[in-house]
């Protein structure tokens, strides 16, 4: 009996100082995946890592004129084409004096409010004069100027802040075929201004072709995209920064017709790009949740790393999100092929401090971000969760701004919010 005593004591102290020591252990780090042991400068959040700040938005303005914003709609069209809308903005910037500017792609125009969301003036139009847009694509500011690229005339135009007027006006010399040996045969797929000189530009090898049953048909192959820096004269001035995977596509045939999505969606790859005020780059492929930094002269910085568990893709969950209303998503998203899980990020954004702010998409059944904040050498600020309906467009001077849609409507506004990170 003393001995049954004495083995059932024995136990007792083994279980109690298993639970003793998992009470007391962090959870494990996750694993890092092999291929980013080669990287310089990495750093890795862990999903458990404790922020050094809390992070809380205050509401403080809207733009809400709806004679300015009626064509503020979350797709202009869908084309006869699933997920085939082009979306109606062309970028948020904000003065140093709290203005908002608004790109309006249907409109052709840039629309002014001040800083409590209240109208002011439209600038530019359509037509092909000076402050004229056939195109407009991007907006940005730098140096007390208004940049706005016209991507269908290749030429920015420069608005001065204080008068509005036009104050200069560029061409841009982007060749589809650029003369550098490594791009022997690649062709210019878009860009994003740097600054008043210099373009961030993709290059591929070949533009998707949809053409079934062709040789040349390729929606099924990945086509990654180069990114360099160049010049208004068309002339590369950097070596390869990244390279980036192209969009992820998914076909069906329906009804003899060959279906794919147009644009890019959330639940697929695509490729993200961020730009500072200052110039500095963020790079990411959105189904791995690693972010790379540059200098504005294209050198490595750092990386940034957050491994997370991503979401399973389950189709039932797509369609509700994506395809209820629209009968083009819902043909593709029944009978298409899906990956088995979401992508790992939503979006970057590098803000006017050059800290930068990721989006991770965590496993609920409704579309919503977890957003985590990081200093640019790697400290991580805070965390909080916003919801899918809320694209942060800008970041700048302590407030956030976002464009926010109406569920049942599809109407579109910008919401500005006064950001406060308190240790």
């Amino acid at each position: 009996m003393k001995s049954s005593s004495n083995h059932l004591h024995q136990v007792i102290s083994v279980c109690l100082l298993i639970l003793l020591s998992l009470t007391n252990c962090s959870p494990p780090e996750a694993e890092i995946p092999e291929h980013l042991n080669e990287l310089e400068n990495l750093v890795v959040i862990q999903p458990n890592s404790e922020p050094a700040s809390s992070i809380e938005f205050i509401r403080d303005a809207v733009i809400d004129d709806r004679n300015a914003t009626k064509t503020w709609f979350k797709d202009i069209t869908s084309g006869g084409f699933p997920f085939g809308g082009a979306g109606w903005i062309a970028g948020v910037e904000v003065d140093d004096s709290g203005r908002i500017y608004v790109g309006n792609r249907p409109e052709k125009t840039i629309q002014v409010f001040d800083s409590t969301g209240s109208y002011l003036t439209n600038i530019g139009g359509e037509g092909n004069g000076p402050g004229e847009f056939k195109g407009i694509t991007e907006i940005r500011i730098q140096s007390n100027q208004l940049y706005a690229f016209d991507f269908l005339q290749f030429r920015t135009t420069f608005f001065s802040l204080d008068s509005l007027k036009v104050d200069d006006v560029k061409n841009a010399y982007l060749s589809r075929s650029p003369d550098v040996e490594e791009l022997t045969g690649w062709l210019y797929n878009g860009n994003k201004l740097i600054d008043d000189e210099r373009f961030l530009v993709r290059y591929m090898d070949e533009y998707a072709n949809a053409n079934v049953g062709t040789p040349r048909y390729n929606l099924d192959k990945s086509r990654p995209g180069r990114y360099y820096i160049v010049d208004r004269e068309g002339k590369v001035v950097s070596d390869m920064l990244f390279e980036l995977k192209s969009q992820k596509i998914i076909t069906a045939d329906v009804g003899g017709r060959h279906l794919w999505n147009m644009a890019p969606v959330t639940f697929l790859n695509q490729p993200l790009v961020s730009i500072s005020d200052d110039g500095h780059i963020v790079s990411a492929n959105s189904e791995e949740s690693l972010v790379k930094m540059y200098a504005p002269n294209g050198d490595s910085l750092r990386a940034f790393y957050i491994p997370i568990e991503k979401k399973r893709i389950i189709r039932e969950e797509l369609i509700k999100l994506y395809g209820e209303g629209d009968e083009e998503n819902e043909n593709l998203l029944i009978h298409a092929e899906l990956p088995e899980k979401w992508p790992a990020l939503g979006d970057i954004i590098l803000d006017d401090e050059n800290r930068l702010w990721v989006s991770t998409i965590p496993d609920s059944e409704d579309l919503s971000y977890d957003w985590w904040v990081l200093q640019d050498t790697g400290e991580f600020l805070a965390t909080f969760r916003w919801p899918g309906n809320r694209s942060i467009e800008k970041i700048k001077d302590s407030y956030l701004y976002a464009r926010e849609t109406e569920e049942t409507t599809g109407l579109q506004t910008i919401v500005k919010y006064r950001v406060e990170i308190t240790q």
